[in-house]
């Protein structure tokens, strides 16, 4: 009984609510799909900003424009309802919106309820719910009222850089090319969107980078002041080229100039390991894993498997192997037997160039050299 005296008093007070001034609560309502799509795209700046991977002038232009759109959509729709009915029509609006909040909606919310109802079904996590995408049609709805205005003023260049990573994201690549050659042409070339060009040419070409969009990152890297990005993906570029060396040269050139606690450091350590690509550390088997009660345990089975693969290395091995040994110790923390592996590794493998380059990598991936080590 306690429930449904909370649950009666809990609609009352939103009845109430809506009692107030309905103009503004409808106007807020109106906005709110628009909004929340807008604060979704200045997040999504913010974060590519934190990661470096656009500059903070490109990050700047790009807030600037996405709020400007924001207000004129919100002041055109606010003026429009301001046109639309007279005092008396509103008034009788009132009225009827009055009732049904306070007889009809709580009526027919208990009729449903009581159908429909599930009060041992556990909450949606809070979580979830607000990492959920917006509605992908609210997204194509603003995409639309852009390209609009952009077909009416062609040469807003501001208008064709927020559009192309959105482009971007939607995954039409074609698109975002051109978006982004229109603000370059437009505004003029600057580091941070000749990278952005060609990681959209990159998407556009299935992530193969082609003579023309490495001349696009040359550009940007080599440019004042250099693009990351750029460099990034020249990097990856020379990885297609099969020249693992000079990927990892370049990454590991990256890393050293970047400031201390830079952003995009773990992207670089990141983008290193991979190219290592150190097979999968050893796991127990379920059976072992059960047999283990405690976290210390498992810890220790882990150490013995990782001792065993040591043991079994000491009369050679394939590269593959060292690799995942190396890694394997800086994850467990034994950052001197890590280095001591690789120390080996490295002689073992001293005339295989594909093999050292790899080596050097993971050295930096896992923090064993370099920035942080």
């Amino acid at each position: 009984m306690a429930l449904w005296l909370i649950l009666a008093a809990m609609t009352a007070a939103a009845a109430l609510v809506a009692l107030l001034p309905l103009a503004r609560r409808r106007a807020a309502d109106h906005d709110g799909g628009d909004a929340a799509v807008y604060r979704d795209q200045i997040a999504e700046i913010e974060r590519d900003k934190a990661r470096g991977l656009i500059g903070a002038r490109e990050a700047e232009a790009a807030r600037a424009e996405v709020a400007r759109r924001l207000f004129a959509a919100t002041e055109a729709e606010a003026a429009a309802r301001v046109r639309t009915g007279s005092e008396a029509s509103a008034l009788r609006r009132r009225r009827i919106a009055a009732v049904a909040a306070l007889v009809v909606t709580p009526a027919v919310a208990l009729g449903f309820y009581g159908a429909l109802g599930r009060p041992d079904v556990s909450d949606r996590p809070l979580a979830a719910r607000r990492a959920a995408p917006p509605d992908s049609r609210n997204v194509d709805e603003l995409v639309a009222r852009a390209e609009a205005e952009l077909k009416k003023n062609p040469n807003d260049g501001r208008g064709w850089m927020v559009l192309g990573p959105i482009y971007l994201r939607l995954g039409r690549a074609e698109e975002a090319v051109s978006a982004y050659a229109n603000a370059i042409r437009i505004m003029g070339a600057n580091p941070d969107l000749e990278a952005s060009l060609g990681e959209a040419m990159m998407a556009r070409d299935d992530g193969a980078i082609s003579a023309e969009t490495r001349a696009v990152f040359e550009r940007a890297a080599n440019a004042e002041p250099p693009s990351v990005k750029g460099a990034f993906y020249l990097a990856r570029a020379a990885e297609q080229e099969g020249d693992l060396a000079a990927a990892v040269a370049r990454l590991k050139g990256l890393l050293a100039k970047a400031p201390a606690g830079a952003p995009y450091v773990q992207g670089l350590k990141g983008e290193l390991t991979r190219i290592a690509a150190p097979p999968a550390i050893p796991m127990p088997s379920d059976q072992e894993a059960a047999a283990a009660k405690t976290p210390q345990e498992r810890m220790q089975m882990v150490r013995g498997m990782v001792d065993r693969l040591e043991a079994r290395l000491k009369d050679g091995g394939e590269i593959g192997d060292w690799l995942r040994l190396v890694q394997s110790r800086a994850v467990l923390g034994d950052a001197d037997s890590a280095r001591a592996s690789l120390a080996e590794a490295r002689r073992r493998f001293a005339s295989d160039p594909r093999a050292t380059a790899r080596l050097d990598a993971l050295a930096v991936g896992v923090g064993l050299e370099g920035q942080g080590a």
